[in-house]
Parts: C-alpha cells; sequence; structure tokens
C-alpha cells in the first residue's frame, strides 16, 4: 500500500487533493493529512508521519501538488518491486551537487533531470523542464515537491527536523542519507502539477548554509563520472502548455 503524506498550511476537511490522489493512484493507498498551521516544521511532520502511515512505500508531496496521470501508484510499486536497491524516486532532481552551491539545479542542463508543471492562481500554465528526455535517472538528490520512499529505508535514514527547521533541504539532506545503501531515480512517468512556485527567501539561504556545512566532507555528491562545468552553466526551460496539454485536475 502507498501512504501520501501531506502538510497542509490550511488543512480543509476534504481536499481536491485527496479526491485527486484516490482518482488517480490505480492502487491501495491512503491520505494522511496534517494541520500544517500548527507546525511548518517539515522535516518534523514527515518524521512523526512515518511512525502512524500503513504504506509499504511513503510519498510525501506538497499541499498544492496533483497528479496529471492515472495509476502513478502502480508506476511506483513496480519500479520499487523491481530494484531492491531502490530507495527514492522523485520527479524533478540532479546527479551532482556542488560543496558550494545549495541549490538543486546548480548543476544545469543535462546534470538536472525530470520536469514540474506550474498551474498557478493567475492562469499561468508551464512546465519547468529540467531535461527532455524520458525516463528514469540515477541521481544522487530530488525535490520535495514529489519524494516516494521505500519504508525500511526509515530503519537507516531520518528526516532531519533538528537542522532543517522550516520547508527547505529536508529533502536533499535526506538524499545524501539514502544514497549511503540505496538507489536515488528521477522518474519522467509521474507527472505532477503544483500551484505554486518555489520560493528562494532568507530561510532557503540559511538552511542551504547549514547544509554545506553539515556534509561539507561528501560534498561534492554524484551519481555521474561527469562533473558540470559552471562556465557553461545551462538552466532548466520553461515551456508554455496552454492549449498543449489538459488544465483540469482529476478528482
Amino acid at each position: 500500500m502507498i501512504s501520501v503524506i501531506v502538510n497542509a498550511k490550511n488543512p480543509p476537511a476534504q481536499s481536491i487533493q485527496e479526491r485527486n490522489v484516490y482518482k488517480t493512484a490505480g492502487c491501495e493507498c491512503e491520505y494522511v493529512l496534517f494541520d500544517g498551521s500548527q507546525n511548518t516544521n517539515l522535516a518534523a511532520v514527515y518524521d512523526h508521519a512515518v511512525t502512524i502511515a500503513k504504506g509499504d512505500i511513503l510519498v510525501f508531496v506538497r499541499d498544492d501538488v496533483y497528479f496529471m496521470k492515472m495509476n502513478w501508484g502502480q508506476i511506483l510499486e513496480s519500479k520499487f518491486a523491481n530494484d531492491p536497491w531502490l530507495g527514492v524516486v522523485g520527479v524533478a532532481g540532479t546527479q551532482y551537487l556542488f560543496p558550494n552551491k545549495p541549490s538543486l539545479t546548480a548543476a544545469g542542463r543535462p546534470f538536472i533531470k525530470g520536469r514540474v508543471v506550474h498551474h498557478l492562481q493567475n492562469g499561468d500554465f508551464f512546465a519547468v523542464v529540467y531535461s527532455q528526455e524520458n525516463g528514469d535517472f540515477d541521481v544522487v538528490a530530488v525535490d520535495g515537491v514529489f519524494m516516494a520512499v521505500k519504508r525500511e529505508l526509515f530503519t537507516k535514514c531520518q528526516f532531519d527536523y533538528t537542522n532543517f527547521t522550516g520547508e527547505h533541504f529536508y529533502d536533499l539532506d535526506f538524499c545524501m542519507q539514502a544514497r549511503h545503501t540505496n538507489r536515488i531515480l528521477v522518474s519522467t512517468d509521474i507527472v505532477i502539477k503544483r500551484r505554486s512556485q518555489a520560493v528562494f527567501d532568507k530561510e532557503w539561504n540559511a538552511h542551504g548554509a547549514v547544509f554545506l556545512e553539515k556534509w561539507a566532507d561528501e560534498l561534492p555528491a554524484a551519481s555521474i563520472d561527469a562533473v558540470p562545468d559552471p562556465s557553461n552553466f545551462q538552466s532548466t526551460v520553461c515551456v508554455d502548455l496552454k492549449g498543449k496539454a489538459p488544465i483540469e485536475t482529476i478528482c
């Protein structure tokens, strides 16, 4: 079974997101909702969630994420069942982390993989494309916007709610732990959309510095042999999806 774990800033009695999860999963699942207005420490909420969730795959998503394709749960179950070393699956991530740049996208293309669709409140509908290729890619870390983790991995790894007390870098920190024993993948087989964009504020910068200091002895970290050239940095690409993809939320 899959447990979908969400920390919502304004939790409703029953959300569109909850209906979307049950409608699209294509397998047995549960939706575990926490009141984010009481606790904004995502790592602490997720750490607690591990103790009460029933699934053998735990999917951590932000409260404004919706699945755009059917049977994503079946896809996850198949990937974990067919690879005993697989520990984490994401929809966006990187194959290289620098020792002095905490950003997930700092390596640029072709070292960043995946994509995330954004459907903003102002009507904008676009995809942030990390890479053009489709498939599964070994990475060193994934974006916490969607992070599926095999339950048994939590016997070795834990969300660090002491160092990362907000909404940033708990994901990269967890992946740095997980990569010691398990594979981490980005897959384009699962497509999500988000109703907001990431904010890189003072908190992001502060926790980024903490991340670099904590993992200084293991950075740079890579899932490939090649090394990015900062002078040839190629950013993500934004693709306008208006009129090119269904905009409705499945629920």
